[in-house]
């Protein structure tokens, strides 16, 4: 899964509260189904929640606050990347950055400035450094 998670603030909702905006995206579509239905469990309003099968964020629009990114991040052959089996959800290519590095403009694009903040999971073999050094 390709999973990306962005939340923005959008005012107040009906109820008074602050409304909260969630983007899910997946190119996966049973990860959009298992999104869904856990944003219904824990009583995330459905005007509140957009789940959206995709590639990356390429399908969100607006600038968003959190930006949370779980992408492949396993050093593998470059093939494995984008596969349709089960490898594709940890399939990372070299350096385990092929998707990552493929995201980063979209990353950039979204966050809200100036204080849009994104968290990405890496592992060492990411090189982490070198990707806070870009971002």
């Amino acid at each position: 899964c390709n999973e990306c998670n962005a939340d923005t603030t959008k005012g107040k909702n009906d109820n008074g509260r602050e409304s909260i905006m969630h983007y899910v995206t997946d190119i996966n579509p049973d990860a959009i189904r298992i999104a869904k239905w856990t944003a219904e469990v824990n009583g995330i309003p459905l005007e509140e929640f957009h789940a959206i099968q995709c590639d990356l964020a390429s399908k969100i629009n607006d600038p968003v606050d959190v930006l949370i990114f779980n992408p492949p991040y396993v050093p593998t052959p470059d093939e494995e990347v984008g596969s349709n089996g089960i490898e594709a959800s940890w399939a990372g290519g070299k350096d385990g950055r092929v998707v990552l590095d493929r995201a980063l403009s979209d990353i950039s694009r979204l966050l809200a400035f100036p204080h849009g903040v994104a968290y990405v999971v890496v592992v060492d073999d990411n090189y982490p450094e070198g990707l806070a050094m870009i971002m």
